[in-house]
């Protein structure tokens, strides 16, 4: 796993931030039950077994103390690569629910409680991700690494790809590629020809790839995700070059107001401008626009809300047309805009002063 320098230093500028929120609040302590949540109070320490289930360990914190509560079983591998310096552990028998429970009583004492999610009686349920803006260096340089492995996998598993090959086939590639560095593949969709033209969250099936084909993960490593999307065709696109040329053009407005300070609401009507602007007014009913990332694959996803957008933290816009899609992670960071998941070797296209990702054309 990838490590910063000064865990503890990592770990105290995170619990400066968690404890002045609970002090305004009047809070006793605040429980840590999101897998999200655990990975940045752990500065990158994953408490993941399975996606399919909930993390394995939960965080009490207090003014005094940072305690990791997990079964018995989970001991040796959190506490020798996922813990910082500066946590304690707390163990119950995996077999003894009424222990954990106990447990997490003992700890809480009694105090009132912030939480990321129900499960504390009393507690008060919040959304952890304005405790997490703005990025830590530390964590900074973590993405900007995960963002370029990310980018490179997908070039190397996508560049050469043969027609007949299954988008379970592309999948797979894609997913070794992703392994290989050190990431962990939390989604991946893959749509050819008909399928790409129909569905928007294409999960990879028996189809063939014969003509254009679309890929999309969201990479997870250290807690963090890198979410992208790329494009293949074995031809020029021809006819629907213009069409792309006018989604880059939707995206370069979700860009350029990509902006301390912006309201969600006010982006929301730039984009619903942009979509009738290349004569396509209703496409942003069809799919979502994206959002924020970070330690999650969306913190908030695009809406007509008062959502502010704020320095320091990372999104990942994705407009689409039938058959098309765009979408890379960037940060907004002292007003300026970093694209994170870019390989060089990948075609590119300029679009208002910025290389964004052309389609991938393919040798004969």
């Amino acid at each position: 796993m990838t490590r910063r320098d000064d865990p503890a230093r990592e770990l105290s500028d995170k619990l400066s931030r968690l404890r002045k929120t609970m002090a305004a609040g009047g809070f006793g302590a605040a429980h840590l039950a999101k897998l999200g949540n655990l990975a940045w109070l752990l500065c990158g320490g994953d408490a993941l077994v399975s996606f399919a289930d909930p993390p394995v360990a939960e965080a009490v914190v207090t003014p005094q103390r940072v305690v990791v509560l997990m079964a018995e079983i989970e001991r040796d591998r959190l506490e020798r690569e996922a813990f910082p310096p500066g946590v304690e552990a707390r163990y119950y028998p995996w077999h003894d629910p009424g222990a954990k429970r106990a447990a997490l009583g003992e700890l809480i004492g009694g105090r009132k409680v912030l939480a990321d999610a129900a499960g504390v009686a009393g507690a008060e349920v919040r959304d952890f991700w304005t405790l997490r803006t703005p990025l830590t260096p530390e964590e900074v340089a973590r993405y900007r690494a995960l963002g370029r492995d990310a980018a490179e996998a997908f070039t190397d598993a996508l560049t050469g790809l043969e027609p007949g090959l299954r988008e379970h086939d592309v999948a797979g590639r894609l997913a070794k590629a992703l392994r290989e560095r050190g990431m962990q593949p939390a989604l991946i969709l893959v749509a050819a020809d008909e399928r790409l033209k129909r569905y928007r969250h294409p999960l990879p099936t028996d189809n063939r790839f014969a003509e254009r084909l679309m890929a999309v993960a969201c990479a997870r490593r250290g807690g963090l995700y890198a979410n992208l999307t790329r494009l293949v065709s074995r031809r020029p696109l021809g006819e629907d070059a213009a069409a792309y040329r006018g989604l880059l053009e939707v995206e370069g407005v979700l860009l350029r107001y990509t902006q301390h300070g912006v309201l969600a609401r006010e982006l929301f009507r730039e984009v619903r401008e942009a979509y009738a602007a290349i004569g396509f007014p209703d496409e942003w009913r069809r799919h979502h626009q994206g959002g924020a990332c970070g330690y999650e694959t969306r913190d908030f996803v695009l809406q007509p809300n008062d959502t502010m957008l704020v320095d320091g933290s990372a999104y990942a816009w994705n407009p689409s047309l039938p058959g098309l899609k765009v979408e890379d992670t960037v940060l907004l960071l002292e007003d300026r805009l970093e694209v994170l998941t870019a390989d060089p070797r990948w075609p590119s296209v300029e679009v208002s002063g910025r290389a964004r990702p052309d389609v991938l054309v393919l040798e004969p």
